[in-house]
């Protein structure tokens, strides 16, 4: 259908030539394989970038697999965790079977997952913790995961609830944790058998590496400090930025538990019009700052040519009807969420009104994908399609800054399309 509904036009116009574009991109383009590590990679690819500046380095990549181990990890503590707060509601309740349902969802995330998981336990380079099979190829492995932790979930429930029929509710809780600590270290077995035993957060490893200019480093540090020291940037001090035309704008969002690590930094969204989430994605871009962003990449998308653009297909001609619901719609009806992180690497502005007319994206296919590894995206496409954008907070104006710090938090269900996994 797509060669036939493809508007020639559309992509003839639709070119890789953008007046405003960050000086350093991906090398090598990143391929996530048959995984479901967008918001991973989206993550390391912004980070990888002011590494490669930091250290001169013309082909660098930090681990996503080591982010993939100790995101699964967590997951399984952060849902066991939420079965223990749960064990009063019924077992059927529809929160307690919408977060069964989707233990299978182990790959997605959302950014504010990923800044948790590098607080917690820091970031290493690929060459420290290569890829494996399985975080390249996460089907199976997945699978077989949300199924045992399902059959933890019941097991736990069971004990907990068999616990406090003669005990006090802090001590059977004690008691409980004990079982999902033993739990958890099966998790630990299946997660080291099939990828590899990481290096534990505080534990010291060596990064040798050539840089551009042929000189030899050997830096010797830690996860949590190679972070810290060595990255060049400091996603903590970022904002997670959304676009929900249902709810009100210059208002704080959480969805109601969604997170990885207990304890971590919690899911924040500040909901803003989105001509005003464009104007800080400009400002970023002007300033050499690569931008992570969320979308629902399947809408009005030719990824093969690399192009994403409303007009793209003619559906009027092809079948005598459009498509016609607003983003708003689209989301109250589960028509649209975000589906796909990727990163914002340039923007084309027009002369005249310097508006943007369009946008140059990294996405994480590999370089045999798309335009090379890269999409253009058409400003109207931005606006109906991109649910959220990250900025670091000082190119965030400082009263929306204020809000993010100070400001009520309303919170989404679990079952919120907000709580969707790039």
């Amino acid at each position: 259908m797509g060669a036939v509904l493809d508007q020639r036009q559309i992509m003839d116009d639709d070119v890789m030539v953008f007046s405003e574009q960050i000086t350093t991109e991906g090398n090598p383009v990143a391929n996530q394989k048959n995984s479901g590590r967008c918001w991973l990679f989206a993550t390391t690819n912004v980070i990888r970038i002011f590494v490669s500046r930091k250290y001169n380095l013309d082909n660098f990549q930090l681990s996503q697999s080591y982010l993939y181990f100790v995101d699964h990890l967590s997951k399984a503590n952060y849902f066991l965790e939420q079965m223990l707060d749960l064990v009063d509601e019924p077992f059927d309740s529809r929160t307690i079977q919408y977060l069964l349902a989707n233990s299978e969802t182990q790959d997605g995330g959302q950014y504010d997952m990923a800044v948790a998981l590098i607080e917690t336990y820091g970031l290493v380079p690929q060459s420290v913790y290569p890829e494996s099979w399985n975080s390249s190829h996460s089907g199976e492995l997945d699978t077989f995961l949300a199924s045992k932790l399902r059959e933890y979930a019941v097991e736990l429930r069971t004990h907990l609830l068999d616990l406090r029929k003669t005990l006090k509710r802090k001590t059977a809780l004690r008691g409980a944790r004990e079982l999902k600590n033993e739990q958890m270290k099966e998790v630990y077995r299946i997660l080291a058998t099939c990828c590899g035993t990481p290096p534990q957060p505080n534990e010291r490893f060596i990064w040798e590496f050539i840089d551009s200019k042929k000189q030899y480093h050997r830096i010797v540090t830690t996860p949590l400090d190679f972070a810290k020291s060595h990255t060049g940037y400091d996603p903590s001090a970022t904002m997670s930025l959304i676009n929900d035309p249902r709810n009100t704008y210059e208002r704080l969002y959480t969805v109601q538990r969604l997170g990885n690590v207990v304890g971590g930094r919690p899911i924040r969204y500040l909901n803003l019009e989105i001509e005003e989430i464009k104007d800080i994605a400009i400002s970023l871009i002007k300033d050499n700052v690569p931008i992570w962003f969320g979308c629902d990449v399947e809408k009005a998308s030719n990824t093969a040519a690399g192009i994403m653009d409303t007009k793209l297909y003619n559906y009027s001609d092809a079948f005598g009807t459009a498509l016609t619901m607003t983003k708003r719609e689209r989301l109250e009806t589960g028509d649209s969420s975000m589906t796909h992180a990727m990163m914002f690497t340039g923007v084309h502005l027009d002369p005249e009104t310097k508006r943007p007319i369009r946008w140059r994206v990294e996405n994480s296919w590999g370089p045999e994908a798309c335009n090379k590894g890269f999409l253009v995206m058409s400003d109207e496409w931005f606006t109906e399609n991109v649910f959220q954008i990250v900025s670091p907070r000082s190119h965030v104006p400082p009263e929306l800054v204020k809000l993010y710090d100070t400001g009520k938090v309303a919170e989404l269900p679990p079952y919120d399309p907000m709580g969707a996994l790039a």
